[in-house]
């Protein structure tokens, strides 16, 4: 899989990206549609690219190397080194993210703020009055991971007041109507607007990363790479910058891993199991959690059979896995272009269904392409002896199976599409805004 097809959002041939200034050239952003070509594009053209390559392929399989599509080079991977070389590097990449507020965000002591009314929106979400709208977004997102309910647990009052309050500063601000009102006169000139704004206005990265990136899941799919773009939509990072970080993500992922099947290693096949199954059930019942964990259980089981299956069982998984790719690839383009057209709303106009579709088939497959990696590192680590190699294969396919028995038992559970965007942001920051203006309508 060339993972610079994925990260090169300009339409390039691969050899203009190689050829051109990494360090300093900047990506511009692009669509939904646009990373779906990109998608397609990475599977489509992965067997011509294996195919050319056969006679390297050899030669550097002879020398115990495999090739690191993250990277984009042959490697030898040892683990225990390439942990060691994460020890002093942020566990959020805000070295490269630029997360903190920097000295040229924060307001200075000689500049004149903007003159408004009142300022504590901006105080809820820590802006200045002036904050461009993608720096308002980015501190939405950092604050309203920390106290979201998936975090700090449902019955967290005090989190779930914060995350009210930053939840309303957010959907006036992100607003340039209710902001300029709220600007002028206060929360007392908004009056009822702001529970009249549509759920369906809200940033749809915002939503894509309540609805498949839960924190729960970080040990075992990191940050999602548009999870990523939404943090680094006003840092512009270089074809460079974006290969290290999902360098990094795989890196912690493949620790993470070798850890969580150390136990089963060890011999102790049983409890390892009984804990995997444990751990599963409290995954399964979140949002996308079935569906997270049934890719994931695949993509373990499929690319660890590679590796240690017969010719034929190698062979077979490997077709199932880039069908699993291709499936997805093809349906995040389709839908993609649905959307920019008529064809891609429903009968009453509602095109949020093609939209978590498509979203959900793009997250498909970033988690499968990285969790590739992130399983050859594992299963290829040369810190360990073969024999440990072997069962650490083993022990993948057989949490892979686990990941893939999973069903949600919640007889509550609402599947629908709608259901699941609007619980994803707490009902897309409605409810939030209607328990606001219930509370101000009862006092005296």
């Amino acid at each position: 899989e060339p993972y610079a097809i994925f990260f090169n959002m300009t339409g390039e041939s691969n050899n203009q990206t190689n050829t051109r200034n990494a360090q300093e050239e900047e990506l511009p952003q692009v669509g939904l549609c646009g990373l779906c070509i990109c998608c397609i594009g990475c599977v489509a053209l992965l067997p011509l690219l294996c195919c050319c390559a056969v006679t390297n392929l050899a030669v550097n399989k002879a020398q115990g190397k495999r090739w690191d599509s993250v990277q984009n080079k042959w490697v030898i991977d040892n683990l225990d080194e390439e942990g060691k070389s994460l020890n002093n590097i942020p566990d959020d990449d805000s070295d490269i993210l630029k997360l903190n507020v920097s000295a040229s965000d924060a307001p200075q002591a000689n500049d004149a703020p903007t003159a408004v009314c009142e300022t504590k929106y901006y105080d809820d979400l820590g802006v200045p009055t002036d904050a461009e709208p993608s720096k308002i977004k980015k501190a939405y997102y950092i604050k309203a991971r920390a106290y979201h309910p998936d975090r700090v647990g449902a019955d967290n009052k005090e989190a779930a007041d914060k995350f009210k309050d930053i939840s309303e500063a957010y959907q006036v601000l992100s607003d340039e109507k209710l902001r300029k009102q709220y600007d002028k006169n206060g929360e007392a000139g908004l009056s009822g607007d702001r529970t009249q704004v549509s759920a369906d206005s809200i940033d749809p990265s915002l939503v894509f990363t309540f609805l498949f990136g839960s924190d729960q899941f970080n040990d075992i799919v990191g940050r999602l790479r548009l999870v990523t773009q939404t943090l680094a939509e006003d840092t512009k990072l270089t074809v460079q910058q974006q290969i290290e970080i999902e360098r990094r993500r795989v890196i912690r992922l493949a620790m993470k891993l070798a850890q969580t099947i150390q136990s089963y290693v060890n011999g102790e096949q049983e409890s390892s199991r009984q804990t995997w199954k444990r751990n599963a059930r409290t995954l399964v019942d979140l949002r996308y959690g079935e569906e997270i964990l049934h890719v994931v259980g695949s993509t373990y089981h499929l690319v660890a059979t590679q590796c240690i299956g017969t010719w034929k069982e190698g062979t077979d998984a490997r077709k199932a896995e880039n069908d699993m790719k291709r499936d997805a690839a093809i349906a995040a383009y389709k839908g993609a272009q649905a959307m920019q057209g008529e064809g891609g709303a429903g009968e009453d106009g509602d095109k949020l269904p093609e939209y978590i579709t498509t979203l959900w088939n793009v997250t498909v497959i970033d988690i499968t392409s990285t969790l590739r990696e992130v399983v050859m590192k594992v299963l290829n680590d040369n810190s360990v002896s073969a024999d440990i190699r072997n069962a650490r294969a083993e022990a993948v396919k057989e949490l892979g199976t686990i990941f893939q028995e999973q069903k949600s038992t919640d007889p509550n559970r609402d599947r629908s599409v709608r259901n699941l965007y609007m619980s994803a942001t707490k009902a897309a920051m409605e409810k939030a805004l209607n328990e606001a203006q219930q509370d101000r309508d009862e006092e005296p």
